[in-house]
């Protein structure tokens, strides 16, 4: 029985050390931290003079995206403390899995895209009455592109698997008593993430951002509560972000 296993979880509600304190802050947690750290990168273009210091800030969401994980990694650090587990509890590694935990995140990003490119082009029929294409985050210097590149999705797609479905989903299984209501709070959670990254004041592509990803989301909690496991999601996450930063910078 792993410290992040149902059983485990059980009985530290039973005995008081798993409340609602902890999922209850961590549940929004990417999104404040998100909007935080955008307007941080805003202030900066104000005080160099932009006169559109919050758009100027929108494409910068693979540099910023740092302060988020800080953020989020923080929290979760304080939350499994209390609950006297580490971080990496969270992880549930296997070592006797791990290449194989390695290739199936790879093999999962077309079985991803599936799900991903369906939302999107869902949403985009029912926002735009068109077919959207997915968002890519371009319109860097070179070097915050590299960034965004070789570094960032790999921050990224491990602290957002461990915030969604390693920390939030088993806990709220446990504290609500139904895997129902816990998919649908992490997926709806995980969903409105994308509407404030960044966050763009336009009411149709927040709309859009919002009702593209419930569909991934509702298949990757399903997915780690069938395998216990974020290293296969967290690969498959990350060389997909990393390819919303390659895309454009490889374009014509």
């Amino acid at each position: 029985m792993g410290p992040n296993s149902r059983a485990a979880l059980v009985r530290r509600r039973a005995v008081g050390t798993l409340t609602w304190r902890g999922p209850a802050s961590m549940l929004f947690a990417r999104a404040g931290f998100a909007v935080g750290a955008q307007a941080g990168v805003a202030v900066v273009f104000a005080l160099r003079g932009s006169p559109t210091p919050w758009h100027d800030a929108e494409p910068w969401l693979p540099v910023y995206g740092m302060l988020i994980d800080a953020g989020c990694l923080a929290l979760l650090w304080r939350f499994t403390r209390r609950e006297g587990i580490g971080l990496v509890d969270l992880v549930g590694v296997d070592r006797t899995r791990l290449v194989r935990d390695l290739l199936l995140g790879v093999a999962l990003i077309p079985v991803s895209l599936v799900f991903i490119l369906a939302g999107t082009y869902a949403a985009g029929w029912i926002v735009y009455g068109a077919p959207a294409p997915p968002y890519l985050l371009g319109d860097l210097p070179l070097p915050a592109s590299l960034y965004g590149v070789l570094v960032w999705p790999f921050i990224w797609g491990l602290t957002e698997q461990l915030t969604y479905n390693g920390y939030l989903l088993p806990r709220l299984q446990v504290l609500t008593r139904s895997t129902t209501v816990a998919v649908s709070f992490v997926a709806f959670a995980w969903s409105f993430q994308h509407v404030v990254m960044p966050l763009t004041f336009d009411a149709k592509f927040m709309a859009f951002r919002l009702l593209a990803s419930p569909l991934f989301s509702v298949f990757e909690t399903i997915l780690y509560l069938r395998l216990r496991r974020v290293i296969p999601s967290a690969v498959a996450h990350a060389l997909m972000d990393g390819a919303t930063v390659a895309i454009p910078l490889l374009a014509p």
